[in-house]
């Protein structure tokens, strides 16, 4: 049983690897793609940094008692910044879902086109056999799965693989018992 799962694993993984390939065979979309999710992982790291210094400026301007011309810009400055990070993680985002979804209609216009390819090469026994359209149904729910998988789950990878590390980094050297106690919950 255990030979039989390390099989299926590694067929799996073998698998995995093919469609991984296939995506990057499209590399400047791919590599947008991925650039803009680290970009947009960064700002949106950001955020939780400018609002935490606006706290620290408006905690600041309310202990002096009166709020003077010098702690409001400090905090039209932070607004703006916080403004601009929120802006830019919004194209950013929207930048990688675009080419993410681009790689993985690429991908199902690829696999189509073999699949329907393979399907007319095949001999008429194997179609007196077979109904055609139980098997173009089921390759198309494969294939649409295969689709997804570039922006769905590479690209997710390498978003949840920076806000997590880098989050837990910065609530870590933050506080280390409130930051295993938010890590908690990942």
């Amino acid at each position: 049983m255990a030979l039989a799962t390390a099989a299926g694993w590694g067929q799996g993984l073998y698998t995995l690897v093919r469609i991984t390939v296939m995506a990057f065979r499209h590399p400047w979309q791919a590599g947008l793609a991925i650039g803009a999710t680290l970009i947009a992982s960064t700002f949106q790291l950001l955020i939780p940094r400018l609002l935490g210094q606006a706290v620290d400026h408006t905690q600041g301007a309310l202990h002096g008692g009166t709020i003077g011309q010098q702690a409001q810009d400090a905090l039209l400055t932070t607004a703006l910044l916080l403004l601009g990070a929120s802006v830019l993680r919004g194209i950013f985002t929207m930048v990688q879902n675009y080419f993410s979804e681009s790689v993985g209609h690429h991908m199902g216009y690829e696999l189509r086109l073999a699949c329907y390819e393979k399907i007319q090469r095949l001999s008429f026994s194997f179609h007196d056999t077979v109904h055609s359209g139980d098997l173009i149904t089921i390759g198309l729910l494969d294939l649409e799965g295969v689709r997804m998988y570039f922006s769905t789950a590479l690209v997710r990878v390498f978003l949840l693989s920076m806000l997590i590390g880098i989050g837990a980094y910065m609530l870590l050297s933050t506080d280390v018992v409130l930051g295993l106690l938010a890590l908690s919950f990942v």
